[in-house]
């Protein structure tokens, strides 16, 4: 049997001791006709197993679930099927993407400009279907924390929408960044969330403005770790974001975001060390000042936002 579940262990910010793993397999054999969802969520409320926020860590739970059936350390009930057709209905449910803009003039002519939380389910999956049309990486969803805005001019007497951008988990391993850093595996693992990945970032096409990718960029930087705080319940630290050839991170670059290396050429996906996919820039942008002592802080965050001071300029 795998040695690795017998012994205490962290997942993020929670502690697992020998005792936590005792009453797992007790709850697990217990509850064993109950729904695989149905069986995490009784696990996170009983352990206790929480988000600075108070909200159930299901998601986790249930990936630690999957492992552990994967070894052999438990037998989880079997997955349900879906009624058939109800998968396709839900499928069906889609939205239209955003019209093309033709807009090529100065920033000072479009602004204010603002990055704006999205929503209602309507703008959400208008959100979804502009990414999928117009993105060079395409676009299906995004699971686990994330965070969507659209970029949106207010000047003249209609708002109008240029673009979007989705934050959601980090990289799971990143030699380069953990190396930036400076910290190990076990580190890494327990504050991990503190780092978020700026996975999709879009103005449409036809939306030639100077300096609105780095200003968005900016805008961006200022408000997500209260926006980010509000849904999760802990403010993140670090930004990354990845740049394939023959996009340069210019945007970037002009925000003081830092490339610190290349990724190793493989797939958050790759399982088995077999996939391999095109190398890409690393970029890290640290939203306090004191970044290495604030990404091992203990959890939860006892932070104030109305108190925190949000650096705009050079870091170094």
């Amino acid at each position: 049997m795998p040695r690795r579940w017998d012994e205490p262990f962290w997942i993020g910010d929670r502690f697992f001791s020998s005792e936590d793993i005792d009453r797992f397999k007790s709850i697990v054999k217990y509850f064993r006709r109950s729904t695989r969802t149905e069986l995490a969520a009784t696990l996170c409320d009983t352990l206790p197993w929480r988000s600075p926020n108070g909200a159930l860590r299901i998601d986790s739970c249930m990936n630690l679930l999957d492992a552990m059936e994967a070894s052999g350390f438990v037998e989880l009930p079997p997955k349900r099927q879906l009624v058939p057709g109800r998968s396709a209905a839900k499928a069906e449910k889609q939205g239209e993407p955003l019209a093309p803009l033709e807009i090529a003039v100065p920033l000072a002519d479009i602004q204010p400009i603002s990055v704006v939380p999205v929503v209602s389910e309507e703008e959400r999956l208008t959100w979804n279907a502009t990414m999928a049309r117009f993105h060079p990486l395409g676009y299906r969803r995004a699971f686990g924390a994330r965070q969507h805005y659209w970029i949106v001019s207010e000047a003249g007497p209609t708002p109008r929408r240029l673009g979007g951008l989705l934050f959601g988990s980090s990289a799971k391993a990143l030699e380069a960044r953990e190396r930036w850093i400076g910290w190990d595996n076990a580190t890494r693992g327990r504050f991990r969330a503190r780092i978020i990945n700026n996975s999709r970032y879009l103005i449409l096409p036809g939306v030639h403005v100077p300096h609105l990718a780095s200003h968005v960029l900016g805008l961006t930087a200022r408000r997500i770790r209260a926006d980010w705080y509000a849904h999760y319940g802990f403010s993140p630290v670090l930004l990354e974001t990845f740049v394939e050839s023959p996009y340069r991170g210019t945007c970037y670059a002009a925000s003081n975001w830092v490339c610190i290396g290349e990724t190793v050429g493989r797939s958050r996906q790759d399982r088995y060390n077999t996939m391999r996919v095109p190398k890409k820039s690393i970029w890290m942008y640290p939203l306090v000042r004191h970044w290495r002592e604030a990404l091992v802080e203990p959890w939860p965050e006892q932070q104030h936002l109305a108190k925190e001071v949000f650096v705009q300029d050079e870091f170094w």
